[in-house]
C-alpha cells in the first residue's frame, strides 16, 4: 500500500488546465445556468470577467461577487472557489499558465498582481478601464470566431499582461507562500484521488495515505494549504456535484445527494443551505427560470440593457 502511494505521488499530476490543441492559452466565452466550483488553485493567471448575471468568488481573504462589466485577476497558485448563481451568468474566462508566461517574465509563479478597483487615482481607473477594453475585445474576437482571430487575440493579450506587469506588480504578501513543487504534488495527488472517489466514504487515514503523511500532519498540511479541513473539501466537492445535476437533470434531491456521497439527508440539507443560502429545489427553480428568462432574450433586448449602462469595477 505505502508503494502504491509513492507511486501515485510520483506520477499522479492534476491538470488543472485543459488547453485547446495547439494553444498556449485558456480562453472562454461561454453562458452558464448555475455551477460551482469548489477550492482549487492554478499554475496560471486567471481572469474572470462577468458580461451579464453575476460570479461569485471566495478566496482565503474575501468573497467577491462580480457583477455585469467587472473583473478579476487571480494570481497563480492561489486557491479560490467560485460559483455561477442559479440565474445564470455569461462570462469571460482566461487562463495564462506559468509555464507559457515564463519564456517571457521571471517566474511567474512568484508574481503578485493586485488591483484596486476602488482607486480614487484618474490614472488607476483609465489602466483598469484599458484592461476591461481589452478583455471585451477579446470576447468579440472569440465569439466571432473570423479565420486567424487567435493572432489579435494574443496582440491584445500582451497588451494587457504589459499593464498588468508594468502598473500593478506588488510584492508578495508576507503571509502568503508559494506552493513548492513537492507540496503541489502532494495535493494534486491527494485532489485527484478526493475527485475519483468522493462519492464513497473516504476517512482521514485514507486521504493521508495518498499524500504518503500522518494523519495528524496532514490534517495541518491540508488546511495550510487549501485554507479548509479536508472534510470540508470533500463536502464541497460533492455539493459541486449535487449542485451541477440540479440544473442539469430532473433527478430527485435525495437520489442526487446520496449518488454524490450525501448519504445524511439532514447533514446534506443544512450543508446545502450555508453554502447555497437556498434549498436544492429553489436552486433548480431558479434555474429553470433563468433558462427560458435570460438567455433566451432577443439581440434587441440585449442592445437595450448594453444602453442602459452595464457598470463597472
Amino acid at each position: 500500500m505505502a508503494q502504491q502511494n509513492q507511486d501515485i505521488l510520483r506520477q499522479t499530476r492534476k491538470e488543472t488546465i485543459s488547453l485547446p490543441k495547439n494553444q498556449k492559452i485558456r480562453f472562454l466565452v461561454s453562458e452558464d445556468h448555475g455551477s460551482f466550483s469548489p477550492s482549487h488553485y492554478h499554475e496560471a493567471i486567471e481572469v474572470i470577467c462577468v458580461l451579464e448575471g453575476s460570479c461569485i468568488v471566495t478566496m482565503p481573504d474575501r468573497t467577491i461577487t462580480l457583477e455585469s462589466g467587472q473583473f478579476l485577476v487571480i494570481n497563480s497558485g492561489l486557491v479560490h472557489a467560485s460559483r455561477c448563481p442559479s440565474t445564470g451568468n455569461h462570462t469571460i474566462l482566461l487562463q495564462i499558465p506559468d509555464e507559457f508566461l515564463s519564456a517571457y517574465l521571471p517566474d511567474p509563479s512568484k508574481l503578485w498582481f493586485s488591483i484596486d478597483y476602488n482607486s480614487t487615482s484618474e490614472m488607476v481607473q483609465n489602466q483598469i478601464q484599458r484592461l476591461r477594453e481589452l478583455l471585451l475585445s477579446m470576447g468579440k474576437m472569440k465569439k466571432e470566431a473570423q479565420p486567424g482571430y487567435m493572432l489579435s487575440v494574443m496582440k491584445l493579450l500582451f497588451e494587457f499582461l504589459e499593464i498588468l506587469y508594468r502598473n500593478f506588480l506588488h510584492e508578495m504578501p508576507g503571509d502568503y507562500h508559494p506552493k513548492s513543487a513537492r507540496v503541489l504534488s502532494r495535493l494534486d495527488a491527494v485532489l485527484t484521488f478526493t475527485q475519483e472517489n468522493y462519492n464513497r466514504a473516504i476517512s482521514l487515514g485514507e486521504a493521508a495515505s495518498v499524500a504518503a503523511l500522518q494523519p495528524e500532519y496532514f490534517c495541518r498540511f491540508f488546511r495550510q494549504n487549501m485554507g479548509m479541513t479536508y472534510n470540508a473539501y470533500l463536502n464541497d466537492y460533492r455539493l459541486s456535484r449535487v449542485y451541477r445535476d440540479l440544473i442539469a437533470t430532473d433527478q430527485g434531491v435525495g437520489e442526487l445527494s446520496a449518488k454524490h456521497g450525501l448519504t445524511n439527508e439532514k447533514l446534506f440539507h443544512r450543508l446545502f443551505r450555508e453554502r447555497f443560502h437556498m434549498t436544492p429545489l429553489q436552486v433548480r427553480k431558479m434555474a429553470r427560470l433563468a433558462e427560458n428568462n435570460i438567455y433566451y432574450r432577443t439581440e434587441d433586448e440585449k442592445n437595450d440593457e448594453r444602453r442602459i449602462g452595464t457598470g463597472g469595477n
